[in-house]
């Protein structure tokens, strides 16, 4: 079963789904809620001739030193908003604005909004869900197919949006996510590495 708006608002009224900082009126759905985009970047830096296993997560990449990251500022020393260009052809992570909390008796999928996507820009690749016990940021693996540079704010763009689906029973508390080591995106401040 797909949560309706009206379910949704009473489960974060619970404190079931938790959203921080909280939704403005604008991100809610009929049946969804939008992201707002944060203010960290990540990109990959290619390395000739480099080749790395991901058999046992991400570890050899940022043990490699093999990404960059940037922390946007809400605004320049001018006072405009700082934005990231995501050229044609380019892949960066990002992470959501929101810190989400999932109970057990759910789970959230994950999509990009239609507007994006219509001016070539994906959200997730292969990521589409947050599983039962989720606690933490959403990274966006974000890739860019269009011909045209976008131009992502942070706070101001609502790329990504959750829908939310009824289990047919709660997961228990020692399975869910984040109770297992290999479980290394609960919590996490970054799209790579814990911490």
């Amino acid at each position: 079963m797909i949560l309706a708006q009206a379910e949704i608002r009473e489960a974060v009224a619970k404190d079931e789904i938790r959203f921080d900082p909280p939704l403005e009126d604008t991100q809610w759905h009929e049946a969804s809620v939008d992201l707002r985009l944060g203010f960290k970047f990540t990109k990959l830096v290619a390395k000739r001739g480099l080749k790395v296993s991901l058999a046992y997560g991400l570890s050899a990449i940022a043990d490699a030193g093999l990404w960059k990251e940037k922390t946007l500022r809400r605004e320049d020393e001018f006072g405009k908003p700082e934005t990231y260009s995501v050229e044609p052809g380019e892949f960066i992570l990002a992470q959501t604005y929101e810190r989400i909390w999932i109970p057990r008796r759910l789970i959230a999928g994950v999509e990009g909004r239609s507007s994006y996507a219509r001016a070539g820009l994906s959200m997730h690749l292969t990521a589409p869900w947050l599983q039962p016990g989720w606690n933490g940021l959403l990274t966006l693996e974000i890739f860019n197919a269009g011909p045209l540079t976008i131009e992502l704010t942070p706070t101001l763009d609502r790329p990504c949006q959750l829908t939310f689906f009824l289990l047919t029973s709660e997961v228990p508390e020692e399975i869910a996510y984040g109770t297992r080591p290999t479980d290394s995106f609960q919590g996490q401040s970054s799209p790579i590495s814990k911490g």
